[in-house]
């Protein structure tokens, strides 16, 4: 009797084990799709709160807070990614015709002697064109990946939809099945809150503010390419240590060789009384008070997480060493017990 109720436990136990390795197999390729809607519908949830109070019925409000989002998605995006193609392939001919060699070795001259001066225009002469080859080889990668991208795309949206829908019973059914207790839950949910706030609205939201005052000076000053440029600036303002200086230095000293001394002069003050310090301003303003979140957890987290995750990453990883952080301090407190159920 003992013997057969181990095999029937064992049965059991292997079948939940080849259910949960079955189920890995099958999310594992739209694994993080579903990331990405969660993160999406926990971020945009006060939005779709106000809107649910005026809609009460929880499918036809979510179905029309969808639809409006994927509309101010799409529209601008309809008429912007021909524009960035066309403007990164123009870049990439302008580039060309230009003698970049020449005037890096003239930028260089400036701060090095003649011999380091080629040096540094080689060498940065092939990281460029390395670049506007990966550009161009991604949007063709893109276009012919087409497909794949819509199904995970659809993925983000179903995900969206479900866990905008059914945020209140997800919550319940999760906290059912965590063994975490009441205290630890709060916290790590805490954090979860305090980490989305510092990295959308004090990391996200204050690079692309900084891109864009970079893009409107440049636009100005008659930089040709601005877009491109602007686009630039915003992705490395989003990024922890690296921002928008790796663009307006270059492009003022561009200007300023090119026998453009005047706009190149004042792009360059621009950018550095203005757009590198709009970050101080912004960023207390945009951030929750209620956000203390260690910096070098954000830098960390966030260049490891863009490595690991790719644009996902800008949100786990802070988050993932954020919640290592919080087990220490209960290990450290001589707590960890405190953090399962009892």
């Amino acid at each position: 009797m003992v013997e057969r109720q181990f095999i029937n436990k064992a049965i059991v136990w292997a079948l939940i084990a080849g259910l949960v390795v079955a189920s890995f197999f099958l999310i594992r390729p739209i694994f993080l799709s579903m990331v990405i809607g969660v993160f999406l519908a926990y971020i945009i949830h006060p939005l779709y709160s106000h809107l649910n109070k005026y809609i009460k019925r929880d499918n036809l409000a979510t179905i029309i807070f969808i639809i409006i989002l994927l509309l101010a998605i799409a529209i601008p995006g309809w008429f912007f990614l021909p524009s960035l193609a066309r403007e990164i392939f123009n870049t990439y001919l302008y580039v060309q015709n230009v003698d970049m060699a020449g005037t890096i070795a003239k930028v260089a001259g400036l701060f090095f002697g003649p011999e380091t001066a080629r040096t540094v225009s080689v060498q940065v002469s092939i990281y460029v064109a390395k670049f506007f080859s990966f550009s161009i080889t991604s949007l063709g990668n893109y276009f012919s990946n087409l497909p794949n991208i819509l199904i995970q795309l659809s993925v983000v949206v179903f995900t969206f939809f479900f866990a905008t829908r059914d945020s209140k019973k997800i919550k319940e059914y999760l906290s059912e099945l965590s063994p975490l207790s009441t205290a630890t839950e709060n916290k790590f949910s805490e954090e979860f809150r305090n980490v989305t706030n510092s990295i959308i609205f004090g990391q996200i939201l204050t690079g692309i503010i900084q891109g864009l005052a970079l893009g409107i000076g440049l636009l100005l000053l008659g930089v040709p390419k601005v877009i491109f440029l602007t686009l630039i600036s915003i992705v490395l303002s989003i990024i922890p240590i690296i921002g928008a200086w790796l663009v307006w230095i270059p492009v003022s000293l561009f200007l300023v060789v090119s026998g453009h001394v005047v706009n190149g002069t004042i792009l360059f003050f621009y950018g550095l009384i203005f757009v590198s310090t709009i970050d101080n301003f912004i960023r207390p303003y945009l951030i929750s008070r209620q956000s203390n979140m260690n910096i070098f957890v954000a830098i960390i987290g966030t260049i490891g997480g863009l490595y690991t995750f790719g644009i996902i990453g800008l949100l786990l990883g802070p988050l993932i060493l954020s919640y290592l952080l919080i087990v220490l301090e209960f290990y450290r407190k001589g707590k960890l017990n405190e953090i399962f159920r009892e």
